[in-house]
């Protein structure tokens, strides 16, 4: 299975919400048809069908996601929390820069006591945050003379 298989497998709301039930607990299909607020059988039926590559059904019947179905929530989890990965680090730098201004002109004698932790703490959410995390400050195909 590709990721691209995947990824068409889970390309609708519904279906993201379908994983998001799944990943709490093996559930049947009037569980799933409840909890999602769906009135048409049908319609659950086919989304379930699109997601046959991300799901299977136990011995009792009941829906459970496989192994690309974990992966594919946490690859949900991933793009709904890029955005704010990048805000986290911003959030963060402006902390650093606010909190050792502060402490050069308000106790000057204790600024290398601050200016250490916080230059050192910035560094490795730094790191995490761009190397680890893989999150980019600007969108890809960015034009350099914006």
């Amino acid at each position: 299975m590709t990721s691209d298989e995947v990824f068409e497998a889970i390309s609708h709301p519904i279906r993201i919400a379908i994983l998001k039930q799944l990943e709490k607990r093996p559930l049947g299909f009037a569980d799933l048809k409840r909890r999602l607020k769906i009135k048409s059988s049908g319609k659950l039926d086919f989304h379930l069908k699109k997601m046959g590559n991300v799901i299977t059904t136990t011995k009792e019947g009941q829906y459970t996601l496989n192994d690309r179905g974990y992966a594919a929530v946490r690859a949900v989890y991933i793009v709904t929390n890029y955005g704010w990965q990048k805000r986290a680090w911003l959030i963060n730098l402006a902390t650093v820069i606010f909190l050792n201004v502060y402490m050069f002109f308000a106790v000057p004698e204790f600024f290398i006591f601050t200016a250490l932790p916080t230059i050192g703490w910035l560094a490795f959410y730094s790191y995490w945050t761009f190397v680890k995390r893989g999150v980019r400050l600007r969108e890809n195909g960015a034009n350099d003379d914006d």
